[in-house]
């Protein structure tokens, strides 16, 4: 344990370093809009129907805002603001948002996001909650609410309060399990928490009837390809036995001012390949009960920053990984193919033994 406090604090630097004076750069915005906003199809429950996501921009993750730096692989934190937004501000954010689903059919999902944990009243003051929510209950369309946070904030107060206002709501918490091994979660991303953290807030959601939406990482920094599909299937199999009532595979994509970003620049680090995707969401299906879902959509997909093959078929596999995450039928993940599948095959077969020579 000693041993990896002190890799861990190497890492803390490390990526300190690499965020740099990136904080103090953050834009200016108006306190009243929200950071991001967007509708897009998706399944709601067991039925096809709409999504809102909303980002609130907010004061920011207060794990990122510590001494430990935050995640290795996340800028999200530079989508927030300086000052601290009001209760008010929040809330018409979220008013501003709740606009783009004027004119929708139900059924209709709510995600909302900030640029840290919705339920950590430093970030998102209980007041500002309870407005939000209470709009959102007003809507008989809206069946399906999707909120983030890390475990620290989730605790029987909250959750109580939370399911009064939603009533019979199917309500997910996501949270960033992203590995099943304390190591690579500790090491590789700088999570800052344990697995036992995760598995008493999954314990205390499951007392109110809320779902828990794990964050599945596929290729931390650190791992080679192989490793990191093994860490991901692993991980999936992991929460699927925990209960998790959602996974979201989350392929690393290069984001500013970041670790991940630092080694990238420098050669040490490629995203995951979308047949590396696909290899682990065709193992989630085998052993899946359709009881859990699993979803993933691969951000920047295609380009260099994000998942990508060689190009040529990029667009095709990334459109099959959105396609099944809609529909959850693994025929969408079948019968794809490409000339570069060779090269990814002999990545995984050789890059182990290419590092320990080479370095």
């Amino acid at each position: 344990m000693e041993t990896l406090r002190k890799i861990n604090e190497v890492v803390q630097r490390a990526n300190i370093h690499a965020r740099g004076t990136s904080l103090r750069q953050r834009k200016r915005r108006d306190l009243t809009r929200p950071s991001a906003k967007w509708i897009a199809p998706a399944r709601v429950g067991r039925e096809q129907g709409t999504a809102l996501a909303v980002v609130l921009s907010t004061i920011g993750c207060a794990h990122a805002l510590s001494d430990a730096g935050g995640c290795t692989m996340c800028s999200y934190l530079l989508d927030g603001v300086q000052e601290q937004p009001t209760s008010e501000q929040i809330v018409a954010q979220f008013k501003s948002a709740m606009m783009e689903l004027d004119m929708k059919n139900g059924p209709l999902s709510v995600k909302i996001y900030t640029s840290g944990s919705f339920l950590d009243s430093n970030e998102i003051p209980v007041e500002a909650r309870s407005k939000i929510l209470g709009i959102i209950a007003k809507d008989d369309r809206i069946r399906e609410v999707v909120l983030e946070s890390r475990p620290e904030y989730i605790n029987d107060s909250t959750l109580s309060d939370i399911r009064s206002i939603l009533g019979d709501r199917i309500i997910e918490i996501g949270m960033g399990l992203e590995s099943a091994s304390d190591v690579i979660r500790t090491v590789c991303i700088n999570k800052n928490f344990d697995l036992k953290m995760f598995k008493d807030a999954l314990k205390t959601a499951k007392k109110f009837n809320i779902g828990i939406r794990a964050y599945v990482l596929l290729k931390p920094p650190f791992l080679t390809e192989r490793d990191a599909i093994f860490d991901a299937i692993s991980t999936i199999k992991e929460a699927r036995a925990l209960g998790v009532t959602t996974v979201s595979l989350n392929p690393v994509n290069v984001q500013k001012d970041t670790l991940v970003e630092k080694l990238w620049m420098k050669g040490n680090y490629r995203p995951p390949w979308l047949w590396s995707v696909l290899e682990v969401l065709r193992d989630a299906t085998l052993s899946s009960d359709r009881w859990m879902k699993v979803v993933c959509d691969p951000v920047a997909a295609g380009k260099k920053r994000g998942t990508h093959n060689c190009g040529k078929c990029d667009n095709n596999v990334a459109e099959a990984i959105r396609q099944f995450s809609l529909n959850q039928n693994p025929n969408a993940l079948q019968n794809l193919s490409c000339d570069c599948i060779s090269q990814w095959k002999h990545i995984l077969n050789h890059e182990d033994f290419s590092l320990i020579i080479h370095r």
